[in-house]
């Protein structure tokens, strides 16, 4: 019987993407030491680029605005999500898949935890409340692609993904804003999915009363 060969080792990142890595890096920590230092709506992109000794031309290769940088995992969690979306039945009641797919993407949410908070006071410190219209923006029209993907042959296919999109943008608004001013106990998926239920539950309630003779 041949002996099994060992894994092959996985492949080192090339010098130009290690550089790219450590500039973003850098442009991250500048930007939280300063969003720290003194509030995230008195720091400048000009500030931010200075600190971590970039241009500013720089700065925009990685981050389209100082929000960007707030919320760095952003896009990557959206990748993740409509990946899990599309691999959900497609006669699944939309809504239902997309609560599932941001099940998938509770590790990584999980992992942020401390950064989240940090997020969370410094956005309440400066008076901008708990959630950013730049990640609403992000996840509306994240979800509304998801969805209109769906229902592309159906004639009232964008109605379904502008619904979709606005009910699941306020049940993660809501959902995260509780966690956190609960001092994140428990899961913020957790919290999540009770909205979703408790959203589901007036649905139903508003359409057996509506049924009843």
């Amino acid at each position: 019987m041949a002996t099994p060969l060992p894994d092959a080792p996985a492949a080192r990142p090339s010098l130009r993407d290690r550089k790219k890595d450590a500039t973003r890096q850098a442009i991250e920590d500048a930007a939280w030491a300063l969003f720290t230092e003194q509030g995230f709506d008195a720091t400048t992109v000009h500030q931010i680029a200075d600190r971590a000794n970039v241009a500013p031309r720089t700065f925009f290769r990685y981050f389209p605005s100082k929000e960007a940088v707030l919320y760095p995992e952003l896009d990557e969690l959206l990748v993740d999500m409509r990946e899990a979306f599309h691999q959900r039945p497609a006669d699944e009641p939309p809504l239902v898949s997309l609560i599932n797919a941001m099940d998938s993407v509770s590790d990584e949410l999980n992992s942020s935890k401390n950064r989240q908070f940090e997020r969370f006071e410094m956005l309440k410190r400066s008076g901008a409340g708990t959630s950013s219209a730049f990640v609403n923006e992000r996840v509306v029209a994240a979800v509304g692609d998801m969805v209109r993907e769906r229902y592309a042959d159906l004639p009232d296919g964008e109605l379904r993904a502008q619904l979709a999109a606005g009910v699941l943008s306020t049940i993660m608004t809501i959902s995260t804003n509780r966690w956190l001013e609960s001092g994140g106990h428990g899961d913020m998926e957790d919290e999540a999915k009770h909205c979703f239920d408790l959203v589901r539950g007036l649905v139903a309630s508003e359409v057996g009363l509506t049924d009843t003779p």
